[in-house]
């Protein structure tokens, strides 16, 4: 059976202080600096698997799903323009071609929406 992280941390910190009961007191800067060193990186350890975790569970932005200004910008430009092509089909053409007129700016907005979410 595996030592568990802790465990294996605990037998580290027993063995420093064995070390440094052996080394004597002169050594006992050497065995600190060498524990607060694995300690640091222990800390440095669970702080990127805690960053790399939060950013795994962060939910991303659907990508490429037109947002609603780009559909109410289009909406209105697509009403600004079926206005005067409106007029410009009904007095050159006729009334009859107002709706395949319609039906085209209709299918452009249709289109241009769905060629948003690619």
């Amino acid at each position: 059976m595996t030592p568990t992280p802790s465990s294996r941390r605990t037998d580290e910190v027993a063995a420093a202080l064995r070390a440094g009961r052996e080394l004597g007191p002169e050594y006992d800067d050497a065995v600190a600096a060498s524990l607060v060193e694995r300690i640091d990186d222990t800390i440095e350890e669970r702080v990127r698997h805690h960053i790399a975790h939060t950013a795994a569970q962060a939910s991303p932005a659907k990508a490429g799903m037109p947002s609603n200004t780009v559909r109410f910008v289009l909406s209105l430009v697509c009403l600004g323009v079926s206005i005067p092509l409106t007029a410009i089909t009904a007095s050159l053409v006729g009334g009859a071609a107002v709706p395949f007129v319609w039906a085209g700016l209709v299918l452009f907005y249709v289109v241009s929406v769905v060629g948003l979410r690619r």
